[in-house]
């Protein structure tokens, strides 16, 4: 499944920072645990894994992201 970076702003082309991931790549997590912090616009928030299974990251901390684009895959 995939995590997608949320829409925090309301300038969906502004793009956001992620800050830190709080699961290692390639660990093991369970539905709604904390996985990552990022921010857009000095607004931060927590992302939450939404299934059981193995966090596979697409990016690393401090890149920049584009609103609802892909940060991270659950399988």
């Amino acid at each position: 499944m995939e995590i997608l970076f949320p829409q925090m702003s309301g300038d969906p082309t502004e793009p956001g920072v992620l800050l830190e991931w709080r699961a290692p790549n390639g660990s093991a997590v369970i539905a709604y645990q904390i996985i990552a912090e990022v921010t857009v616009d000095k607004f931060d928030a927590e992302i939450n894994s939404p299934v059981d299974g193995t966090l596979e990251w697409l990016v690393e901390e401090g890149d920049e992201v584009a609103q609802g684009a892909p940060i991270a895959v659950v399988r």
